[in-house]
C-alpha cells in the first residue's frame, strides 16, 4: 500500500485567523497574489512599449535631421528670395513716386519757350530746382509768365539772374509743387 503523504501545518489554521499577523498573512496569500500579478503585467507592458517608443524616437530623430538638411540646403535660396523681396519693395517705392517727377518734367517741357533751355534740373517730390538760360528777354519773360500761370506750383523763388553776352540771360529758380499734384 502506498504511503499516505503527511501534511504538517506549523501555523495552525484556527489560531492564525484570529491574530492580526494571521489576517495579514491570509490577505497577502489571497489578494496579494492578484496584486503581484497585476504589477507584473504592468511592468511587462511598460517593457514591451519601451521598444515601440524607442523606435518612434529614432524615427523622429531621423526625420528631424532630414528636415534640417533640407532647411540648410535652402538657406541660400531663402536669402536670395528675401533680397529679391527687399529689391521689389524698393522698386515699388521708386516707381510709385515717379508720377510726380514725370508730371513735373512734362509740365516744364510744355511751358518752356523755344529760346530757353535748361542747364541743370533737380526734381524732388515737393519742388523743382532749375538753372536755365534764355537767349532773349522775350523768352525769359514768356517763361516767367508761363511758370506763374501753371497751377501746379504753389510758390516760385527766382534766384541768381545774370546777363551773359555770349549765352543770354542765365537764371535759377525753385518752384514748389502744390498739394494737387502729389
Amino acid at each position: 500500500m502506498p504511503a499516505k503523504p503527511i501534511a504538517i501545518n506549523l501555523l495552525g489554521q484556527e489560531d492564525l485567523k484570529h491574530t492580526p499577523q494571521g489576517r495579514i498573512i491570509s490577505w497577502a496569500l489571497t489578494y496579494g497574489r492578484y496584486i503581484m500579478i497585476g504589477t507584473e503585467i504592468v511592468v511587462l507592458l511598460a517593457f514591451i512599449s519601451r521598444f515601440s517608443l524607442d523606435r518612434k524616437l529614432t524615427d523622429l530623430k531621423e526625420e528631424i535631421s532630414q528636415k534640417q538638411a533640407i532647411l540648410e540646403a535652402n538657406v541660400d535660396l531663402e536669402r536670395d528670395i528675401r533680397l529679391l523681396q527687399d529689391e521689389l519693395v524698393k522698386i515699388k517705392q521708386t516707381t510709385s513716386g515717379q508720377s510726380v517727377p514725370l508730371g513735373t518734367l512734362t509740365l516744364l517741357q510744355a511751358i518752356l519757350p523755344a529760346d530757353v533751355y535748361v542747364e541743370t534740373l533737380d526734381i524732388a517730390t515737393d519742388r523743382l530746382s532749375v538753372a536755365a538760360v534764355a537767349a532773349s528777354t522775350y523768352g525769359f519773360s514768356q517763361f516767367l509768365t508761363n511758370l506763374q500761370a501753371a497751377k501746379q506750383f504753389s510758390r516760385i523763388d527766382i534766384g541768381d539772374i545774370k546777363k551773359n553776352a555770349s549765352t543770354g540771360i542765365e537764371f535759377k529758380f525753385t518752384a514748389y509743387l502744390s498739394n494737387k499734384t502729389k
